[in-house]
């Protein structure tokens, strides 16, 4: 099949654009709010983008961040040029699925999932102690994408991890213990994966 993404004439279920991106790794972000309050959201349009030095990119769609339920992701990082990328695994995924409750503008959704939070060595947000992984990044840019309806944001949020703590329950060898670590991926729709089968290939020389 083939379809125009801009007419959405796909004539399926649902729009399977999502479920064409696969598997994608869920950024569990925590941020601080003006007031002081830690906030924590998931987003699973993340990725890393460079390792030299080393940068990060989470994507913020939906409402404009100025509207009457949006996430204070966008609108803390914007203001404090600070964030943590917290690493979402299997063991922690129904947590990771409560942060994304609707809440009121100032609610916590670390309060909300009673997160036990530890603070960072560099930046302001607290990192997530449930996180094997947590990523203190500093803002380095934010690149606004169109949008195709009216009162949404699009844009791509660029961080530059400036500390990196790693849980050593999950280091064997001198390296990242991926089985024991199991990190979570968001698939399409309402489906997500764990990543526990993995192989190896040598590039060729």
């Amino acid at each position: 099949m083939f379809y125009e993404t801009s007419k959405n004439n796909h004539g399926l279920k649902y729009n399977p654009f999502k479920s064409c991106i696969i598997p994608r790794p869920i950024a569990w972000i925590t941020t601080l709010t003006k007031d002081g309050i830690n906030n924590c959201a998931p987003y699973s349009f993340f990725n890393g983008v460079a390792s030299d030095p080393p940068m990060v990119m989470f994507a913020n769609n939906g409402p404009a961040p100025d509207k009457n339920g949006a996430k204070d992701t966008f609108s803390n990082i914007k203001a404090n040029q600070e964030f943590v990328v917290n690493i979402s695994t299997y063991e922690n995924k129904d947590l990771m699925n409560l942060t994304c409750s609707p809440l009121a503008r100032g609610e916590s959704e670390i309060d909300l999932a009673a997160l036990e939070t530890i603070e960072s060595k560099i930046v302001k947000p607290k990192s997530l102690k449930v996180s094997p992984i947590n990523m203190e990044c500093k803002l380095f840019k934010i690149i606004d994408l169109p949008i195709v309806k009216e009162n949404e944001y699009n844009g791509i949020i660029i961080g530059h991890v400036l500390g990196l703590n790693i849980n050593d329950e999950f280091i064997k060898d001198g390296m990242i213990d991926i089985k024991k670590l199991k990190p979570l991926a968001r698939l399409g729709y309402m489906d997500y994966s764990v990543v526990d089968n993995f192989f190896q290939m040598n590039r060729p020389k």
